[in-house]
Order: structure tokens, then C-alpha cells, then sequence
């Protein structure tokens, strides 16, 4: 596992967690990308760099993508919000989420 690789990796968890708190659709998707690249560059190996220096790394990348994952769960539960108050707006009530067989939401 080389450092620049890992190194790569946080470069792109931070750009999504800015892009994430931006709430730029265009960079969250460009970013998501970019991160999903990142990860199969780094890819399963068994041949790894300096354990000393990759340590801290790791941990860094960990933390980044715990970030990540609050601030989408954020994100999430207030899209949720939303949903259910123009649903209570309407008339129906608090909307309950189904999800079709294509994986798209049907209401």
C-alpha cells in the first residue's frame, strides 16, 4: 500500500466533506467519484509501505470518513424533515418511504 495512494484517499474525503458542506449537488457527485477512484486505486494489497507512517495516515482517513458519514446522516434526516412536512402539508401526513423495485422512492 503506498503512502501517496493513501495520502490520495484524503485528498478526496476532504474534497467530499467540502462539497458536502457546500451542498453542491454537481461537486458532491464529482467528488463521490473522485472518491470512489481513490478507493479502487488503493485497491486490496498485501505489500505495504512504512507501517510507522502509514499509521497516523489511516487514522486520518478513518476520521475523515467518519466525518463524511455524519455529515450524509445529517443530510439525510433533514431531507427526511422536509419530506415529512410537505407531506403534513398536504394532507397525508407523514410521508412513509417505499422504494420500488428499480430502487427509485414511489410515494
Amino acid at each position: 500500500m503506498s503512502l501517496a495512494l493513501v495520502e490520495t484517499l484524503i485528498e478526496s474525503e476532504k474534497a467530499l466533506i467540502a462539497a458536502l458542506d457546500a451542498d453542491d449537488v454537481g461537486a458532491i457527485e464529482r467528488e463521490t467519484q473522485a472518491f470512489r477512484n481513490a478507493l479502487e486505486q488503493l485497491g486490496p494489497t498485501n505489500a505495504l509501505a512504512d507501517a510507522s507512517a502509514l499509521q497516523p495516515l489511516a487514522r486520518e482517513a478513518l476520521a475523515l470518513a467518519d466525518a463524511a458519514r455524519v455529515r450524509v446522516a445529517f443530510l439525510a434526516d433533514a431531507t427526511r424533515r422536509r419530506i415529512d412536512m410537505l407531506a403534513t402539508a398536504t394532507g397525508r401526513g407523514p410521508a412513509v418511504t417505499v422504494y420500488a423495485s428499480n430502487g427509485r422512492l414511489r410515494g
